[in-house]
């Protein structure tokens, strides 16, 4: 962070984060999860424009993460937002960094080529080997206790095909090329699995 100016005396933010991503509900979307991003952007930092950013943006991309809220990006962008003010970091840094962390719903195209970075390195897991991928699945139904079985394998099943009908699941060349084929291979393997637990009951 003290890369781009940010001075954060006594690393409280980084604390405030570790505290963050160490909650007890979080059983994918933990410290694990961040520390392969961080492996990911570290392989691939050569290729961002801004890597500095875009490193800050995987810091704060699940800062906040209720599995009952839909703001969990608006609220983590908004945190990252209020840290770089603080330290007075430049709004367009600021901006930048937010637009990232937005991107990580992945409900549209990312808008600059370091937030597609950024929104590819969220769903490095997606790529995975198949044993890796099947605990992600159990450990995304752990985060989701709550919800009624029925209910959330509709909905997670909608989630992984609506990914499978797009052109691309990757939106940089980079990570598409990588990762992509094993991707849509454990995603089409899990839309089968999700499809026989519904027509089961």
């Amino acid at each position: 962070m003290t890369r781009i100016g940010a001075r954060d005396a006594g690393g409280q933010v980084f604390k405030d984060l570790e505290s963050a991503y160490g909650e007890r509900h979080r059983y994918y979307h933990n410290h694990t999860h961040l520390r392969g991003c961080f492996k990911l952007f570290d392989a691939v930092r050569g290729h961002f424009q801004r890597p500095d950013e875009g490193e800050l943006a995987l810091w704060f991309h699940d800062a906040i993460y209720r599995t009952r809220s839909t703001l969990n990006e608006a609220e983590s962008a908004a945190w990252a937002r209020r840290f770089l003010e603080e330290e007075s970091i430049n709004q367009a840094s600021a901006e930048r960094v937010a637009q990232m962390i937005l991107s990580t719903r992945h409900d549209q195209p990312a808008p600059t080529p370091d937030a597609a970075l950024v929104c590819d390195i969220d769903l490095a897991v997606l790529g995975v080997p198949p044993d890796v991928y099947d605990d992600f699945e159990h450990r995304v139904r752990r985060e989701y206790w709550w919800v009624p079985e029925p209910t959330f394998v509709a909905k997670r099943q909608a989630i992984l095909e609506r990914f499978l009908s797009a052109d691309s699941i990757y939106q940089t060349d980079l990570l598409r090329e990588l990762l992509e084929p094993a991707a849509r291979a454990n995603l089409t393997r899990w839309c089968g699995i999700l499809g026989r637990r519904r027509s089961a009951g």
